[in-house]
């Protein structure tokens, strides 16, 4: 499997972008141990995609294409019961 790793200071996530689904991954700080989070579709076909730390905003890349694309999220809630 290809892909591009990303990480951002300060964040516990680690995502990995194939070029079919985008791997999110959580790292334990006693064991560092990554658990998988979250997976999604890669239906932006981008290369790289960056998420900021306060997952608000993600900036995705593809190679050999001029400009970027940024996304933001849609809606903010929080699924408390």
């Amino acid at each position: 499997m290809r892909g591009q790793i990303y990480f951002v200071r300060g964040n516990i996530r680690i995502q990995i972008v194939t070029d079919e689904k985008i791997y999110f991954y959580l790292i334990d700080k006693e064991t560092f141990m990554p658990t998988l989070e979250n997976c999604m579709n890669n239906f932006m076909k981008c290369s790289m995609m960056a998420i900021g730390t306060r997952v608000r905003f993600a900036v995705c890349y593809k190679s050999s294409q001029e400009g970027l694309s940024i996304y933001t999220r849609k809606n903010y809630h929080n699924f408390k019961v």
